[in-house]
């Protein structure tokens, strides 16, 4: 049979049409499909209980996904289960890195950690016990930490970053900015005189400060999971790294919905300054904040309840006292803290701040996530 012109064309279009994959559009199906599911009153818009059951199952399935991620590359016989011989040691995934081969489809654990999560100590790992161990911060699989290749390159390039007129040299002010946020004494480990410049060519070795160890530390362990030295909203509000998404929006300074090193410092750097002052010296700071660094400063007794008379005495006012005790029960305990992360949460995705999420909000700042359902 031959095939006209107009049939040809016609199926060329017909094919197109059908390989054609619009991303933004089938985002926008499924945002839409999981918004209806969640929006049980039917009113065309998440209320903050039914936003909380979103995020909390959410949550839950992106955990699962992770786990079933694991047990894929860690068991290499199929066998349902993960067994010793089938983890690395840590000397092991060390030389994988070094040798640059490729780590993504590498098992997330070393024997250490097999050791830690094996609860019942039979020898080997289900995917319940892998779940288990994410309610372990310090061990939570899939938090190996991965070595540094080149950190003089990497410092270099934090300096570039720094550098605001773009000459090739370092001065106090740009060191000790908003986009670096590294301090005075980093600087003068390269330039003895505060009111001298240093030129980033000329460094020679990384700062010897080990807050930057730490905060290295912190960054690659327990929030860059993926290893791309960057973090995604997913990764800085997970439990392992535990920013706020406040934090992450506010701090995000290039608006490009990723947290650098070098933004991260800033959080990081605060939270420290902040931690162990009395709760007056902070009063420029938002309430919530507030009452985060009082439940964790002032529970003088250390039942893991914060009284009016405690907060009191570290200087949190009545008002606020009473407006963070969600259930009234006269201290303010686990329940009230975890109420306020959900609110911190749900304030992220509500744009226009009307107390309500709707369809357009909640696609344009929870699509992505989406895909896990």
């Amino acid at each position: 049979m031959k095939l006209t012109i107009a049939t040809v064309l016609l199926l060329s279009t017909f094919c197109t049409a059908k390989t054609h994959f619009d991303l933004e559009l089938e985002k926008s199906k499924l945002s839409n499909k999981v918004f209806n599911h969640y929006d049980s009153d039917k009113s065309k818009t998440l209320s903050l209980e039914e936003f909380s059951l979103f995020s909390k199952e959410m949550k839950q399935k992106e955990l699962e996904k992770r786990a079933a991620k694991t047990l894929k590359f860690c068991d290499k016989d199929k066998s349902g289960k993960i067994e010793l011989r089938e983890v690395p040691t840590r000397e092991e995934m060390r030389e994988m890195f070094e040798k640059h081969e490729n780590t993504a489809t590498m098992c997330p654990m070393d024997v250490r950690m097999f050791r830690f999560i094996d609860t019942d100590k039979n020898e080997y790992i289900s995917k319940e016990e892998i779940l288990l161990s994410y309610q372990k911060p310090e061990f939570g699989v899939g938090r190996m930490i991965a070595p540094r290749r080149d950190e003089l390159k990497d410092f270099k390039e934090q300096l570039k970053t720094c550098d605001k007129n773009k000459d090739g040299k370092i001065t106090l002010i740009e060191v000790t900015a908003e986009m670096c946020y590294m301090d005075s004494g980093i600087f003068l480990q390269y330039s003895p005189n505060p009111q001298k410049s240093f030129k980033i060519d000329a460094v020679t070795h990384t700062p010897k400060n080990d807050q930057k160890e730490r905060i290295d530390h912190i960054f690659e362990k327990e929030c860059d999971s993926n290893h791309d030295q960057q973090l995604t909203l997913v990764e800085a509000t997970s439990k392992w790294c535990n920013i706020t998404s406040n934090d992450f929006l506010r701090l995000d300074i290039d608006k490009n919905s990723l947290l650098s090193k070098i933004e991260f410092m800033k959080i990081y750097k605060e939270h420290t300054q902040t931690k162990g002052l009395p709760l007056k010296k902070m009063k420029n700071m938002p309430p919530d904040i507030k009452i985060s660094i009082a439940f964790h400063q002032c529970d003088e007794n250390k039942d893991g309840k914060l009284s009016k008379d405690e907060t009191g005495t570290c200087g949190l006012p009545a008002d606020l006292f009473e407006k963070f005790d969600y259930d009234a029960s006269g201290t303010i305990e686990q329940n009230d803290m975890d109420m306020l992360e959900k609110q911190r949460e749900f304030r992220m995705v509500d744009m226009n701040h009307d107390n309500a999420i709707d369809p357009k909000e909640f696609a344009e700042r929870m699509g992505n996530r989406c895909r896990v359902f």
